[in-house]
């Protein structure tokens, strides 16, 4: 009786412990997911380019606002990681979201999230074959369940030759946009020396000074439409809840339960995003199309699990070895 007891106060702080944590990712995703709805809401308003200066120099001005003492601090490091920094800031930032907003602008947000969401496999199937290796079976039916996922969700209102040029467009966007937020996340990696919150402003600066001259250009050419009340709040949404907000939490989460877990939760993403653009845009949700999204979600989880086991036994086997 008294080890039951024990062992149920062990328990509690530990869940407690988790709890934060898991409820900040749960936020992060869902944060990510309403970027691609609110994305796809705006694309009347405001072409790709001008969503992707908008959000990210917002998100330059806000990370800098709420840790500018550790940016001074942390600046001397900025030169031995600088190449790290201006990759990220054009393809993980300007380059990938430039993408998805160009493909948001084609097709519904939930195939677009569908498409992305598939990163982890993409990444899977690149270290296989930089390594000259086969994933190993579980990996490849997680891939193939993945892809059944994708196939069904993006077909779930009808066959592929009903598509016009935009919609093909639109996939061939979001199939780069996965290719350049793969690349990103396998050379990328945190910089020496830099808090996660000064790194992300210094790949928001560079984003945003990158894309400054041909922002100027497309509003002198084309003009931009001035916010109302609505826009504006999505605007303010794109460049503070879904970039300084949900990486903060992001980062946070990650550092209390592990990267794996906090990959599990990227797996979301697709659902999350299908969900809201259905009640919040009305984009229509087919059967098809719900088994598609299981299916993906399923598939993204046995890749991430088993390369996270993958990467536990080599690490248990170099230490045997040492």
């Amino acid at each position: 009786m008294s080890d039951h007891r024990i062992s149920n106060a062990a328990f509690a702080p530990a869940t407690r412990h988790l709890l934060l944590p898991c409820a900040g990712l749960v936020l992060a995703t869902l944060a990510w997911a309403g970027n691609a709805v609110i994305g796809r809401d705006l694309r009347h308003l405001y072409d790709p380019l001008q969503l992707t200066f908008y959000r990210w120099s917002m998100a330059c001005i806000c990370f800098y606002l709420i840790n500018f003492k550790d940016i001074g601090a942390e600046l001397k490091y900025v030169r031995r990681n600088i190449s790290r920094l201006v990759m990220g800031g054009i393809c993980g930032m300007a380059g990938y979201h430039l993408l998805q907003y160009y493909a948001l602008a084609r097709m519904p947000a939930s195939e677009v999230a569908v498409i992305i969401g598939m990163t982890p496999v993409t990444v899977t199937v690149a270290e296989a074959f930089l390594r000259r290796a086969w994933p190993a079976p579980t990996v490849m039916l997680g891939i193939a369940l993945g892809l059944v996922g994708v196939w069904l969700v993006c077909h779930g209102n009808g066959p592929a030759a009903s598509r016009d040029a935009l919609s093909w467009a639109g996939i061939a966007a979001a199939v780069a946009a996965m290719l350049c937020w793969s690349f990103y996340s396998m050379r990328v990696t945190r910089c020496e020396g830099l808090s996660p919150m000064t790194t992300m402003f210094c790949m928001a600066f560079v984003s945003s000074a990158v894309l400054l001259p041909f922002f100027l250009y497309d509003v002198a050419v084309g003009g931009t439409s001035v916010p109302t009340l609505r826009s504006g709040a999505q605007l303010l949404y794109l460049g503070i809840p879904a970039s300084v907000v949900a990486y903060a939490l992001y980062d946070r989460g990650i550092e209390r339960v592990g990267r794996v877990t906090g990959a599990q939760f990227n797996c979301l993403i697709p659902a999350f995003a299908s969900a809201l653009a259905a009640l919040f845009l009305g984009e229509a949700i087919t059967e098809r199309q719900i088994i598609g999204l299981f299916s993906v979600v399923i598939g993204l989880n046995v890749v991430v699990l088993r390369k996270s086991r993958e990467m536990s036994n080599s690490r248990t086997l170099g230490r045997v070895e040492k």
